[in-house]
């Protein structure tokens, strides 16, 4: 499937907005530096921590590779980051961390479809064989349910006139600040 166009259920082509990826993952990245890494995941979910972990790449806008891939620890606070977002590249994918309940999970987001690779689980699977396998889904549906509801705050966000009136404007300055203090 082309990223120009998913499946509706009605089987016809829908065009996807390319851009509201990248802008989640930048947005997710800002909001877990603006919250000190803690969030609330509303009823469904509750308060978790989630932060940028070890993977950033960024792509040229309508380019599908990535253009720069930045590894290791911390690579959120590497002036390399931000100087690709001041040069125009928007965020390909991130590897978060997700502390909930004394739970840590880790996924790389990737853009555009919003595809989960590298998922690592906590290690408090119980049991073996079928309890095991019911365990693992569990903490697959806990992750699931996180990510959506990372999701949803976006959603609401980005919809709103907030985004262009106030958030837009603050992520901008975040990206100015950070490079600035950087130098």
């Amino acid at each position: 499937m082309s990223d120009e166009a998913v499946q509706s259920l009605g089987g016809e082509p829908t065009p996807v907005l390319p851009h509201l990826a990248g802008e989640f993952l930048l947005w997710l990245w800002w909001i877990s530096e603006k919250s000190g890494g803690r969030l609330d995941g509303g009823v469904r979910v509750g308060p978790f921590d989630a932060w940028v972990d070890s993977r950033l790449s960024f792509r040229a806008p309508g380019e599908g590779k990535a253009a720069a891939v930045l590894t290791g620890e911390n690579p959120a606070a590497a002036l390399e980051a931000r100087a690709a977002l001041l040069g125009g590249k928007v965020v390909q994918d991130v590897r978060i961390g997700i502390r909930h309940e004394e739970k840590e999970f880790f996924a790389t987001i990737k853009a555009p479809g919003l595809d989960l690779g590298g998922v690592k689980l906590p290690q408090v699977v119980k049991g073996t064989g079928e309890e095991a396998l019911y365990d693992r889904m569990a903490l697959y549906e806990e992750l699931h349910g996180i990510l959506v509801a990372l999701f949803e705050a976006f959603a609401v966000e980005r919809s709103g006139a907030a985004w262009t009136e106030r958030v837009v404007p603050a992520i901008e300055t975040w990206i100015l600040q950070r490079e600035t203090a950087e130098e």
